[in-house]
């Protein structure tokens, strides 16, 4: 009797892992006419311009930074980002960077999308998960984790 109820918790398990690595990505991605769109009503979410969670930091640009052309500072947002564990850049444009990160037990994927407003000294960083309500604070170390990255650089303060 004990196999039989392992054998279904594995089974039940294996279902909702492969179900999570095959989700595609929402439609909520990409920049809109007000930069990155808000967070859901969810803590599985950080979004450095709507202050989500209120802990989270601006990413400001440093004053060497701010006068870079656009493509200067994509590129070391980029090399950044593909800094991060497990974490592939799969859009980039002249304002916006989205990535995958996929973490690696689970194969779990979460977006991390970064905007930078024509001229703005500010990037704009939003982290989701694709997949359930609770993310054990991965995502907010994500961004904070770029954040470090991007400080190595002198790109942010």
């Amino acid at each position: 009797m004990r196999a039989g109820v392992a054998t279904g918790c594995l089974s039940l398990l294996a279902t909702l892992v492969l179900a999570a690595c095959g989700a595609p990505p929402p439609d909520t991605l990409g920049p809109s006419e007000d930069g990155l769109r808000p967070c859901p009503d969810a803590p599985n979410c950080v979004h450095t311009g709507d202050e989500h969670p209120p802990e989270v930091l601006p990413f400001h640009l440093t004053p060497e930074w701010r006068d870079r052309s656009p493509e200067a500072v994509w590129d070391a947002v980029e090399s950044a980002v593909s800094s991060l564990p497990g974490t592939e850049v799969v859009v980039r444009t002249d304002d916006y960077l989205r990535a995958e990160s996929t973490s690696r037990i689970f194969r779990f994927v979460d977006d991390l999308e970064v905007y930078r407003a024509p001229e703005s000294p500010e990037l704009v960083v939003r982290s989701e998960s694709r997949v359930g309500r609770s993310d054990m604070g991965v995502n907010l170390q994500r961004v904070e984790g770029l954040r470090e990255a991007l400080r190595e650089r002198g790109v942010v303060d």
